[in-house]
């Protein structure tokens, strides 16, 4: 495994998502974006914090 990695950060809708799939379709080690999982706590749970 190589020693070196990249942080993605943008704003919504700036393609984040659509680049980390593409990178893992071409086989790099990803790690899904956490916003997603916040966002679906958030509106599964009825909070505020979207």
């Amino acid at each position: 495994m190589s020693a070196h990695f990249f942080v993605l950060t943008g704003g919504p809708g700036a393609g984040k998502t659509s680049l980390i799939t593409e990178l893992a379709c071409r086989g790099f080690h990803t790690i899904p974006e956490s916003g997603r999982a916040v966002i679906r706590e958030e509106m599964a749970s009825g909070g505020d914090a979207l």
